[in-house]
């Protein structure tokens, strides 16, 4: 029995057969493909072009292990569904293909491109430990399941940008390297994914793209390792939005990653272990919590996260310190939210030159800016005590009209002099000279200083809701 005779046995039988290497057309299997049954073939060496284009075709399509001689043709077909476990082709042109059930390529080798766009596939896409030689191009495809992309080797780059998927992205321990025209290992802008986007363990030897994408679940990069290439961004997460976002990279990666209008319900994030060659971007960033996965051992403390904004943030933008300060307080953290916004104020204040910082240095030692008024009372407290005690060992002063004077109170007559805008006609009745007017001048100055403090402290804690 001759081999097309075999296979098209198989086929009307809707039974496998396996060829073990030998030859059948592509031309033939085309044809075949128009009569109703099922085409379930294992290792065999498909000579010729097996040109699909726009065919509709009513078969499921099973071709494992088989060997193409040349691009696989499926541009504008209709199809049930598609196998093509451990195949090895040149490429595989699928440009407007629509597949009402999955898209299985498994340990499948391609020296070439994978072109799917702008498919649409109602079942999963399927692609694990794959190894393409080329690009895969998935721009604005429609698939109802997911995009399984795991332990896969993607040498020029994976491009997702405008698709949307009904399920999970995973593209865990997979290894993409830089697209031939925009140096992007993945480029997913504008994405929209109904699961979650998961990168474990990916290797990126060029920017990853998640510009404007949409994540109804979560985006996860563990120990994904970013390598950003001749001076672009390492990772663009700019307006994207997701439920959560775990952001760890790898030790080794290097280059900037951007947050900037990025919107997450959550961020798990690990500032104490960051890379060292990595710089971020928070500008306009929001979260509603900072948190940690279960596994973790070990949190951050709020001086490690601020050490950690201080050295790796690029731009000199506050806004990053007003999230956190919230975050913090949607946690009950009310004290490490005013330690943060007290490092914002300081920022602030370097910012205006030397006279904005020397003004910031005296609000920060005597209130802390209004986040720590205990500090006021403390300063006022000393300056009382020290001014007390100076005119009980100095005291009496020469009073102005002896005969209407109070009785001479160091007490009084400092607190009268020290606080303004109160008169208790103590510091009117005295007339200090010398060094005791020294001292009257001094507590007098220490009094305007921490009342200005003070107001503009409070206006300001009261402005952002602190207290």
């Amino acid at each position: 029995m001759t081999i097309r005779s075999r296979v098209r046995r198989a086929y009307r039988a809707g039974a496998r057969l396996d060829l073990a290497g030998r030859t059948v057309d592509a031309a033939f299997l085309a044809g075949l493909l128009r009569e109703p049954g099922r085409l379930d073939l294992a290792g065999a060496r498909i000579t010729g072009a097996l040109d699909l284009t726009g065919a509709r075709v009513e078969a499921p399509i099973w071709l494992r292990r088989c060997v193409f001689e040349q691009v696989l043709c499926l541009d504008h077909a209709e199809l049930l569904s598609v196998n093509l476990d451990e195949c090895v082709l040149p490429g595989i042109a699928a440009d407007g293909l629509r597949v009402a059930g999955d898209v299985a390529a498994r340990d499948m080798t391609v020296g070439g491109d994978v072109w799917m766009l702008p498919a649409r596939i109602d079942g999963t896409v399927d692609l694990d430990r794959s190894v393409v030689q080329g690009s895969i191009h998935l721009q604005r495809a429609e698939v109802g399941g997911g995009v399984i992309i795991r332990d896969a080797t993607i040498a020029r780059g994976l491009r997702l940008a405008g698709s949307r998927v009904g399920g999970n992205v995973d593209l865990t321990r997979s290894a993409c390297g830089p697209a031939a025209d925009t140096g992007a290992a993945v480029n997913a802008g504008g994405m929209s994914v109904g699961g979650g986007f998961f990168s474990h363990d990916l290797v990126a030897d060029g920017e990853v793209n998640l510009i404007g994408a949409r994540v109804a679940g979560s985006i996860t990069l563990q120990r994904a390792l970013l390598r950003g290439r001749d001076g672009r961004h390492a990772l663009l997460l700019i307006e994207t939005q997701a439920r959560m976002l775990t952001l760890r990279p790898a030790p080794e990666s290097t280059g900037t990653i951007s947050l900037r209008d990025a919107r997450v319900g959550r961020l798990v994030d690990d500032p104490v272990n960051w890379p060292a060659g990595c710089r971020i971007e928070l500008d306009g960033l929001t979260y509603d919590r900072l948190t940690r996965r279960s596994e973790d051992v070990h949190g951050w403390t709020t001086g490690q996260r601020l050490d950690w904004m201080a050295r790796f943030t690029t731009g000199a933008a506050l806004g990053p310190y007003d999230q956190l300060a919230a975050a913090l307080r949607r946690d009950g953290r009310e004290q490490e939210a005013r330690q943060v916004l007290v490092v914002r104020e300081r920022l602030r204040h370097r910012a205006k030159g030397r006279l904005g910082a020397l003004w910031g240095a005296v609000q920060n030692v005597t209130i802390g800016f209004g986040y720590r008024p205990g500090r006021a009372l403390a300063w006022l407290l000393a300056v009382v005590a020290v001014s007390t005690g100076w005119f009980a060992w100095s005291g009496p002063l020469r009073a102005v009209k002896p005969d209407e004077s109070p009785t001479w109170d160091p007490l009084l007559y400092s607190v009268d002099v020290l606080v303004p805008l109160v008169d208790l006609g103590h510091d009117k009745a005295w007339d200090p000279v010398g060094a005791d007017k020294a001292v009257t001048l001094a507590v007098m100055a220490a009094g305007w200083i921490l009342a200005t403090t003070v107001v503009a402290g409070a206006g300001r804690a009261l402005g952002r809701g602190g207290r």
